[in-house]
């Protein structure tokens, strides 16, 4: 081959790889991105043989993606035309057989941690702990946030709070992580990514992503002990190692959230790629509320899911003591500080409004800023005369005060001394 043609197949290869690091790096991330959601509307997933539709929602819904739904039957999307999939009915899981497993896996891992639980509880190490954090920073709730996406932290880092707060009255240590992984696309798992593998350091007993789906209000709505709450649906990324034990956990869940707060879990979805579950054998996401759920409501799920956790895991059946956790006063301090910041931001732009106002006026009348800059030296040079006058006067004003007084007591003294000699005299 000759050395013209090697040159140019090497200078196309080159402006190939530009071409799709380009792509990769634009907002929106990489058009072959396994974790892409919808901009406007959301899938409806239907069953094939019935077209009754089984759920909705605002992840990208591809061929050979998974459903359980809240009756535990469990379909398989075979075929996308447009915004619609359509899925078969592979079986009916039976959750209890499942979630006992995984309470048999689980106990054995505490028995064998119990055997060294001394050494490390002696060197510091907490006994139970959760890692959560936000891929998707700017998620929040139209309803009680006033709109869907807020930048840079929107009502879900709430929701992640309240979930904290609740894990905390177990005794459960909490690491919520509050890094933004902005813009919201496809790239983002890849920018939250770094932020796990930081929370893994601390060895979690699970890692939660936390989200809201985007889909109508009927696919999401429910109640929480007779007022509003707003359904879970457990997301499961089957393209990782982990797929079968983050499964696994995922059932357990939803087993005893079953039991527990019947309907609060709508369903888990096995959406295509791995949203960082590779990294841990108990990852997964949460989506708690659509966009059009208040967030009041989505705490309220996200506690009484919680409280499902702790027996779960760590074999806690009791109560949570009451009281004020760390976690609450973490979030009132955050509260406080971000009103006042607000209040500052809002005196700030006041001035500065006035300001331009009062700058705009004088141009008006002065007809040009040299004019502008004239008037206002002449103004402060006769304010700072009239308050030097006002000072004088008002020191002279006070010295003469003084000696009119002066004068009109020596004048009183002197009639009183000669008052007697008068008297005399008449008598």
């Amino acid at each position: 081959m000759k050395k013209t043609q090697c040159k140019g197949i090497a200078g196309l290869l080159l402006v190939s790889l530009a071409i799709l690091t380009l792509l990769f790096l634009l907002p929106g991330g990489s058009p072959i991105s396994a974790h892409e959601e919808l901009k406007d509307g959301y899938f409806t997933i239907k069953d094939i043989k019935t077209e009754k539709t089984i759920m909705q929602t605002g992840i990208v819904v591809r061929k050979g993606d998974r459903f359980l739904d809240h009756d535990n039957h469990f379909y398989e999307v075979t075929k996308i035309d447009g915004q619609v999939a359509f899925a078969r009915l592979v079986e009916v899981v039976d959750l209890t057989s499942k979630a006992r497993e995984f309470e048999k896996a689980m106990a054995a891992e505490w028995k064998a941690r119990a055997e060294t639980g001394a050494a490390k509880m002696a060197q510091g190490s907490p006994r139970m702990v959760i890692a959560t954090y936000h891929t998707h920073s700017d998620e929040s709730y139209i309803p009680t946030d006033g709109a869907a996406s807020i930048e840079p932290r929107g009502g879900i880092y709430r929701v992640g709070a309240t979930l904290t707060s609740t894990l905390e009255r177990y005794g459960v240590n909490v690491h919520h992580s509050y890094a933004i992984h902005l813009p919201h696309d496809g790239a983002a798992y890849e920018r939250s990514r770094r932020t796990a593998v930081q929370l893994l350091k601390s060895n979690p007993d699970a890692l939660f992503d936390i989200h809201r789906d985007a889909a109508p209000l009927e696919q999401y709505v429910t109640t929480i002990g007779g007022v509003p709450g707003a359904r879970v649906m457990i997301v499961v990324g089957r393209e990782n190692p982990n797929m079968s034990a983050n499964e696994q956990f995922a059932w357990a869940i939803k087993s005893v959230a079953d039991r527990e707060f019947p309907g609060l879990i709508r369903g888990i979805f096995y959406g295509a790629g791995g949203y960082n579950q590779d990294l841990s054998p108990r990852a997964l996401l949460f989506e708690v509320g659509s966009q059009e759920n208040s967030r009041y409501a989505a705490e309220r799920s996200v506690a009484a899911l919680t409280n499902a956790l702790p027996r779960l895991l760590y074999g806690i059946t009791g109560p949570p003591p009451a009281g004020r956790t760390p976690a609450a006063r973490r979030e009132q301090a955050g509260r406080a500080a971000r009103e006042s910041s607000r209040a500052l931001v809002g005196v700030f732009w006041i001035v500065v409004s006035l300001l331009v106002i009062g700058a705009t006026y004088l141009f008006i009348n002065e007809g040009s800023w040299a004019g502008v800059k004239k008037r206002l030296s002449k103004l402060l040079k006769l304010e700072f005369l009239h308050l030097i006058g006002v000072n004088m006067l008002s020191r002279h004003g006070r010295e003469k005060r003084d000696m009119t007084s002066q004068g009109r007591g020596q004048s009183e003294t002197q009639g009183k001394n000669h008052a007697p000699d008068d008297t005399r005299n008449r008598g």
